[in-house]
């Protein structure tokens, strides 16, 4: 019966994945007949027998369909079964990343239970603990990575904060313990090691970037403490490019792109996943907004931020993804008193800039900028002041490639193609 079976579903989701679709709405299929009769050319022969035929593998379909499901949900375990399984989920999800096929109500209720059978399972929980050995926070973490018997997980940078010792927890309540790696405070992210020979679930980054307003997404993780362990929670993409001020002095910092989303996380979700259909991580889950009026306001980490900061984290230990110009210099605005003082002359056409005291060896601008300087534009952002540059200019990752103008010996210069480089 079991060959059978696999056979009848391999057939099902064979002509599923070929572009035919059934109306699985009900527990029966549709089977309708007509009772029109028109007089036909004998080239419609062929035609008639065709809806006869097909009429009778919808009530075959209709009358099988309870007894075939009962049986597919029975053998979910089945090692045999569940191959075939995952190998179906496979070419439907490359069916839908090539654009063969459209999601419908049916498939996204499959990719949901497939990741939570398979993908979901790469969050754990993460214990942080002082030097007494007592517990200081706990939050989720997510496996992205193995070498060896070497599994890498990343979380927040908050939820590993002033801890001396560090525990990888999961489903089953046993735990190992865990290295720190590095942490990237800025954008509140941490990599932590453990070695297990377990044979554990990893989950791959996905491409932030291709995310979309109103997708669907899931949250994973341990809201309020291991009682809720990898609960799920679904919701959809509310905004993309928000942004906050982390640091507190009154200026959104541009340096996190967050993924706005209104999945249910709450304290113990820092740190887990949040999901796409695809069973990739597109975003690790960080803030929550809380007030009496406001409800379903969570913020995730783009994924593809925390891959390069953990990329980062593994081979230098920080994370290099905040460039460092490596000048130091005094704002003009506001700093009247400085420049009388040194008796530096600013011409009184120039109003905003920043006046250049230093340049750091091997940095950003070194070999550019000089001493004596007044840089007034950096990349696309014009210098107004220095809270408006931070604000703007931390947009800019390592790697990218900009122009500066100066006011040079009376005169302004562009300095050109200027690679941003981490801090030396």
């Amino acid at each position: 019966m079991k060959k059978r079976l696999l056979i009848i579903v391999l057939l099902t989701v064979s002509i599923f994945l070929t572009g035919c679709t059934f109306d699985f709405s009900t527990t029966r299929g549709v089977y309708t007949t007509s009772s029109t009769t028109t007089t036909v050319a004998p080239t419609t022969t062929n035609a008639n027998m065709e809806d006869v035929i097909a009429a009778v593998y919808a009530r075959i379909y209709a009358e099988l369909y309870d007894e075939i499901r009962a049986e597919v949900i029975a053998d979910l375990s089945d090692e045999q079964f569940s191959d075939i399984y995952n190998q179906v989920m496979t070419d439907l999800l490359a069916k839908i990343g090539n654009g063969e096929i459209e999601l419908e109500a049916l498939s996204v209720v499959d990719l949901i239970f497939d990741i939570a059978l398979n993908a979901a399972t790469a969050v754990i929980g993460v214990s942080n603990y002082d030097v007494n050995s007592s517990l200081i926070s706990l939050g989720s973490g997510v496996i992205y990575k193995k070498t060896g018997d070497t599994y890498y997980v990343v979380t927040n940078e908050h939820v590993v904060k002033d801890g001396s010792r560090f525990e990888i927890r999961f489903k089953d309540g046993s735990t190992a313990s865990a290295t720190l790696l590095g942490v990237d405070p800025l954008v509140d992210v941490a990599v932590l090691t453990f070695v297990s020979t377990k044979s554990l679930t990893v989950v791959p980054f996905g491409n932030s970037k291709l995310s979309k307003q109103g997708e669907i997404i899931l949250a994973v993780g341990n809201p309020n403490g291991y009682s809720y362990f990898g609960s799920i929670t679904m919701g959809i993409i509310s905004g993309l490019d928000r942004y906050f001020d982390i640091d507190g002095d009154k200026v959104k910092d541009m340096f996190v792109n967050y993924i706005q989303h209104d999945a249910a996380i709450n304290s113990g979700n820092s740190g887990g996943a949040l999901f796409n259909l695809k069973g990739e991580v597109i975003g690790i889950n960080v803030i929550k907004i809380a007030a009496t009026e406001i409800e379903g306001m969570g913020f995730a980490i783009p994924g593809d931020l925390v891959a390069r900061i953990c990329s980062d984290i593994e081979i230098y230990g920080v994370s290099r993804q905040v460039p460092v110009l490596g000048i130091t210099f005094v704002d003009i605005k506001g700093n009247p008193e400085y420049f009388a003082y040194y008796n530096i002359p600013i011409p009184s056409t120039i109003k905003n800039g920043f006046y250049v005291t230093a340049v750091t060896l091997n940095a950003s601008l070194y070999g550019y900028a000089q001493v004596g300087d007044i840089v007034t534009q950096i990349g696309d952002v014009v210098i107004i002041d220095t809270l408006d540059f931070k604000a703007n200019f931390s947009k800019y990752r390592v790697g990218d490639i900009i122009d500066v103008i100066v006011y040079r010996n009376g005169a302004y210069l562009t300095l050109e193609n200027i690679v941003l480089r981490a801090r030396p």
